[in-house]
């Protein structure tokens, strides 16, 4: 299998980069969230390779309207079939981009698809059509080369990942849309992601008295004390520093102020201040538990300062739960051995501190992991990102051999959804 594999990758080799180049080229910019157009074009590709099945699948207006979205929300499936005999293995990876802000500080502009020096440079270039061009690209070698699946391989092209990914990925899956017994999502090209941190926002408010600051013992001083809170914040860090994960690539759950609001004139004792806090954590706390911890704090606080009004909430749905699956568990060592096969290279197994559509299959019972061609040097949200070609064809080898050790493979039971 791995010489058909890479016979054939010969053989289509331009085609995949092209279609990178292509997918550039139409812009999937979210906010605002366009995507008709590219998932036109990949509807009319895909099924000009002979995908089985191949449909998009728009999102009910009355949930676009509900988050408040101005433009239409699509996903794209395509499957080829295998004989039913095997597991199915379902390559994520998603429609939209960031912004690309300012189109003067790019070298070649930002939806060119330009190729050059063995790049392929343009906005999404990595995050994710190159993923994407790499997840297609490894089943159309196979179906090229002529190989026969036991069990499906479906190609999940989803929106929205850039802002959550609820509409997109979390859609499909929730609903019962998309179903397999595994699923790879975008990632990089030097690792395994098996384990990503949860996260959640807070906005904490404090209240107090405004009065004249010539005459400040007349009022409370939001400010000051918030600067308990954010002491105290400070201090629970530094707490949590000493306890350390145990997942390779993984430190510990921060706490990240990252936006301070408060006071109307220098001479007035403010009356309010706000804070944005956003959580990171790692999988061996529990997003309730963190919030607990910093509740006690601030129960502390005021029973030392019976002045504080202090007010805490979460922000909006911005939450997600740590998502881990096992060291060993079959589709990482599925892809271990299709990456020593391929390259006698046996990646790390580590964990990230961010977040991705992989949550949403690990929900809903579909184990997942996070492996895709780029690195993290390829500029992603940044101006001239770009693809290493050497690196997405790379990828597509491994990514191919992975497929078959999935889905032409038997599951036991235990680890089948």
């Amino acid at each position: 299998m791995k010489h058909q594999i890479l016979n054939e990758i010969k053989n289509v080799e331009d085609e995949i980069v092209s279609l990178l180049s292509q997918m550039i080229q139409i812009p999937s910019v979210n906010p605002p969230g366009e995507y008709e157009a590219i998932c036109d074009f990949l509807y009319e590709k895909l099924t000009s390779y002979g995908f089985d099945d191949v449909y998009v699948l728009p999102v009910p207006e009355n949930l676009i309207k509900q988050k408040g979205l101005q433009t239409n929300r699509q996903n794209l499936i395509a499957t080829l079939k295998g004989d039913g005999t095997g597991p199915s293995l379902i390559l994520n990876a998603h429609l939209d981009t960031v912004p690309e802000d300012d189109h003067s500080m790019w070298t070649f502009p930002p939806f060119s698809g330009l190729i050059h020096d063995g790049k392929v440079f343009g906005r999404g270039a990595t995050d994710s059509k190159g993923r994407l061009a790499a997840y297609i690209g490894a089943a159309l070698v196979l179906k090229r080369a002529g190989i026969p699946l036991s069990g499906d391989l479906i190609i999940a092209a989803t929106c929205d990942e850039e802002t959550g990914g609820e509409l997109g990925a979390g859609y499909l899956a929730s609903n019962g849309l998309i179903e397999g017994d595994f699923a790879l999502v975008e990632g990089y090209s030097q690792e395994i992601i098996h384990a990503m941190a949860g996260m959640t926002q807070l906005i904490i408010k404090s209240v107090g008295v405004p009065a004249h600051s010539g005459f400040k013992w007349n009022g409370i001083n939001a400010i000051e004390k918030m600067a308990k809170v954010i002491n105290g914040l400070e201090k629970l860090q530094s707490d949590l520093m000493n306890e350390p994960s145990n997942i390779n690539g993984m430190k510990y759950t921060t706490i990240n102020v990252g936006v301070i609001s408060g006071g109307t004139k220098s001479n007035v004792v403010p009356g309010s201040c706000e804070i944005e806090v956003d959580l990171r954590i790692i999988p061996e706390h529990s997003i309730d538990s963190i919030v607990e911890r910093i509740e006690n704090m601030v129960f502390n606080l005021k029973v030392d300062d019976p002045d504080m009004n202090i007010i805490i909430q979460k922000k909006g749905e911005a939450e997600t739960t740590p998502t881990i699956i096992e060291r060993n568990h079959p589709i990482i060592e599925a892809l271990q051995k299709a990456s020593i096969a391929m390259n006698n290279v046996e990646l790390p197994i580590v964990g990230v501190m961010g977040q991705s559509d992989s949550r949403w299959f690990i929900q809903n019972g579909i184990p997942a992991i996070n492996y895709g061609p780029g690195t993290p040097t390829n500029r992603l949200h940044g101006y001239d990102e770009y693809m290493e070609i050497s690196d997405l064809l790379n990828t597509v080898k491994v990514i191919s051999l992975f497929c078959l050790n999935i889905v032409n493979q038997t599951v036991e039971s235990e680890v089948k959804r």
